[in-house]
Formats: structure tokens, sequence, C-alpha cells
């Protein structure tokens, strides 16, 4: 898979984004905070009518940076990326050495609704010890 380095308006945009999780975390964005506000957001938007939700679209994609930015935190060199997606480009995880994508955004677009409470904590150290364990194992003298 081609990933790109991100352009302009894509950091901008993953840096808005950012900024709406760190504001509702009041600035101190860990795994615990954002798996808390993650189960409490998605609980109230549970528990609204089907009717009445809105489109998850800009919380999966807030939610996604931030979870991304928590894996590249514990796996040293990931970087975010772009990658082609069904029309437009995705948002990634990336190792400049390794073949390697992680797909934070689209983990939480595909698990929203339908996550479990914890399920934050659970991808984080889960995406972490998989990225840690396939660098190492690149890195192997074959």
């Amino acid at each position: 898979m081609q990933v790109e380095p991100l352009n302009a308006a894509e950091l901008v945009w993953a840096a808005q984004h950012r900024e709406i999780i760190s504001g509702l975390c009041a600035g101190t964005v860990d795994t615990q905070t954002l798996g808390d506000l993650f189960d409490r957001v998605q609980a109230i938007w549970l528990q609204s009518e089907v009717q009445d939700r809105t489109d998850p679209e800009s919380l999966v994609h807030a939610f996604g940076v931030s979870l991304g930015d928590l894996v590249a935190q514990r796996v040293p060199a990931l970087l975010w990326g772009s990658a082609p997606g069904d029309g437009s480009a995705e948002l990634v995880l990336t190792h400049p050495q390794v073949d390697l994508v992680v797909f934070p955004v689209a983990a939480v677009a595909q698990a929203w609704g339908e996550a479990p409470v914890g399920w934050v904590a659970q991808y984080v150290d889960e995406a972490s010890t998989g990225a840690l364990e396939i660098i190492a194992g690149a890195h192997q003298p074959h």
C-alpha cells in the first residue's frame, strides 16, 4: 500500500480533530481519558432515538486521530500518512522502514455503535503490541 506524507490540508484536518478531543478531555489525552470519553459519548449516542442520532462521522474522525496518536506514542517511528481510500484519502499510521500500516480511524468507524466499554484501551494495547512485534520481526536477521 502506498502511503504518502500528510499534505497541508490533512495536517490542519488532523489538528482540528485533535483539538476537539483535547478540549473534551480537559487537555489531557491519554488512554484512560480518551477511553472514558469514548464510552460516554458512544453510550449517549446509542441512547438517543435512531431518527435523532447525528451522523457519527466527525466523532469517528476525532476519536480515530486521537486513538492513532496514542498508538504512535507507544510505537517509535510510527508516523501519520495518507493512503488512498474509497474515493478519498484515509489517514493511517505507517513506519518509514517496515511494511506496516495501522488504520485507527477505520477501526473507530468499524467499532462505532458496537464497541464494548473499554474498547479504546484494548485497541491501543493490541495495535501497539502488534506493531511492535512486526517491527521487531522485520529487524531480525533472516
